[in-house]
Parts: C-alpha cells; sequence; structure tokens
C-alpha cells in the first residue's frame, strides 16, 4: 500500500486546499474497494507490478487532480461561441476605424501609398494583439464569476428567430455594430482622424453647424448602434426594431434636413492659394457634400421601407395561431 499512499499524496498536493483532506480520503476508500476486489477475484495478495497496473490506468496525478478543480480550462465550451463573438466585433471595429484612418491619411496627408499601408499593419497588428488580450481577459474572469453559466442556464427559446425572418448574416451583423461603435467612438473624439486637413495650398476646416449639432449626432449614432444590437441579438424585438428603426430614419432625415439648410458645411481655408481660388474651391466642397447628403436621406428612406416592407412580409407568411 505505500504505493498507493504516494500516489494520492501526489494528487492531494495539486488539491485544492479546502477540499484535499476529503478528496484524499475518498480516493483512498475508492482504492481500497478496487485492490479488494481483485485480490478475492484472484484469490491472492496483489503484486507491486499489479499494483502499478491499477494506478496507472486511474491516470496521471496531476490529471486525477484537474478532476477535481472547477475550472480546467481559461475559457469553457459554453463560454467560447460568445467570446467569439465579442471578439469579432471588437476586431471588426479595430478593422473599420484604422481603414478609416488609413484613406484618411492617404487623402489629406499625402503621406505615400507605402508608408500609409506600413503604418496600417503595424497599428492593427498591436491594437488587435492588445484588444484580444483584454477580451479574452474579461471573459475569464466572467467564466469563473458563473456569470455566463447563469446566462446559458436561463435564455429563452422563444427569442429565437423566426425560419422565414431575413436577417442579415452574421458577420454582416457584426460589420454593422463594429460599424456604429467606431463612427460612436470617432464622434466622441477618442479617436481623431485627419478630416480636418487640406491640400497643397489649402486647408478644409468643418462648418459651425456641425458643433451646434453635436448632441443630436451623437444620439442618433448611439439608437442606431442600439437598433443594429437588438437586430442581432433579439430578432424578435421586430416592435422594438421598428420603433428604433423608424426614431433613426426620422431623426437622421430631420438632422440631414438641418444640415442641408445650412447651406455651408465645409470652409476653405487658403494657405497657399488666392482668394478667388478658394472660394470656387469651397463652392465645390459644398455642393458636393450637399449631394450627398439628398443622397443619404433617399438610401436611409429606402432601405427603411424595405425593412418595413419585409417584416410585413413575414408576418403574412407566419401562421395564425389555432
Amino acid at each position: 500500500m505505500d504505493l498507493i499512499d504516494r500516489y494520492i499524496a501526489a494528487i492531494r498536493r495539486n488539491l485544492p486546499r479546502n477540499r484535499a483532506e476529503d478528496i484524499a480520503a475518498e480516493l483512498r476508500d475508492l482504492f481500497a474497494t478496487r485492490v479488494e476486489d481483485q485480490e478475492d477475484a484472484l484469490g491472492r495478495a496483489l503484486s507491486p507490478d499489479e499494483v502499478k497496473a491499477l494506478l496507472k490506468e486511474f491516470g496521471h496525478p496531476l490529471v486525477v487532480a484537474a478532476r477535481y478543480r472547477r475550472h480546467q480550462w481559461l475559457i469553457g465550451p459554453n463560454v467560447f461561441p460568445f467570446y467569439l463573438s465579442v471578439l469579432r466585433i471588437v476586431l471588426s471595429v479595430i478593422v473599420v476605424v484604422l481603414g478609416v484612418a488609413a484613406v484618411a491619411n492617404l487623402l489629406f496627408n499625402h503621406h505615400g501609398v507605402l508608408r500609409a499601408i506600413a503604418q496600417t499593419l503595424a497599428s492593427l497588428w498591436m491594437s488587435a494583439l492588445v484588444s484580444a488580450a483584454i477580451v479574452t481577459i474579461v471573459f475569464a474572469v466572467l467564466e469563473r464569476s458563473g456569470f455566463p453559466a447563469d446566462h446559458v442556464r436561463d435564455w429563452n427559446p422563444a427569442q429565437l428567430p423566426d425560419v422565414k425572418d431575413r436577417r442579415p448574416g452574421t458577420w454582416e451583423s457584426a460589420i454593422e455594430v463594429a460599424f456604429s461603435i467606431a463612427v460612436l467612438i470617432w464622434w466622441s473624439g477618442l479617436v481623431r482622424l485627419p478630416l480636418g486637413a487640406g491640400g497643397p495650398g489649402f486647408r478644409i476646416a468643418t462648418a459651425p453647424v456641425f458643433a451646434t449639432l453635436y448632441w443630436p449626432i451623437f444620439a442618433l449614432i448611439a439608437a442606431r448602434l442600439v437598433h443594429n444590437l437588438v437586430q442581432w441579438l433579439r430578432p424578435r424585438w421586430r416592435r422594438t426594431r421598428v420603433a428604433l428603426a423608424a426614431l433613426t430614419t426620422v431623426g437622421g432625415l430631420a438632422l440631414l434636413a438641418m444640415l442641408y439648410g445650412a447651406g455651408q458645411l465645409a470652409t476653405v481655408v487658403p494657405t497657399g492659394i488666392d482668394a478667388h481660388h478658394a472660394a470656387a474651391l469651397q463652392a465645390s466642397v459644398n455642393l458636393a457634400i450637399r449631394i450627398a447628403i439628398v443622397a443619404t436621406a433617399i438610401i436611409w428612406m429606402l432601405h427603411f421601407l424595405q425593412g418595413l416592407y419585409r417584416l410585413s412580409w413575414n408576418a403574412r407568411l407566419r401562421p395564425s395561431p389555432a
């Protein structure tokens, strides 16, 4: 029995302290029963080699001790799908933000294509690595708090989407959420892009109307983010989806109307060109922005009407209760 005592002692050293004595006693009774059963079957005492075979079949001490630990992984299989979804959203936000920054650098700062690509890739690698580490740490802490297990256990099957309910795919939904978060981060000033720059001989600055409408625009972006999250995570909340879509559409059209009515949306400040060319360039820039506002309003309205049509069509296809 000396070998069995040494085996149990090796297991005990890797057990939680508050349960080590109880588990060791349980294992000692278990092995006593197994040895007794085998000796009764053989009609003799077990040889040292047979005891070794018994212990080897039971498993390595570290593996056996791990069976008695609550957490044997960093992120468990029940939580991993949620971890992966959040990680996709975070990485999508990073890609969108850095992509916009790279395009802005190419258009306004004239650093060169290769330099802009190199800077973007370096920032992407570091930002993705840090963000993935933060998300992993957060979910590892949540795993040990028991919150994800409670969430998985209490999920409601009634919230599953209908078969005929046409919804964006996983990546499409993640990209929509990521884009909304990226725009919200940029508008709040947490990430600054060089959009107020210009070109050789001039500088483009935004008009004061954008500062006046700062909070309404912020509220519209936040409401759109909530709509995208509901559409992705709670697809059966149709009334909420329609209400948020209507709210963001009406609010967006109202803001676009205010911007269109403001007339001057950008100011060209000459730093090398003459005033006449600066005035002509400013008129062209403002005309282009006004055209973009009209096109955006039409696209928003058509998208909203398409969403209403899909919801009404799905409601007609859904069988009525008996």
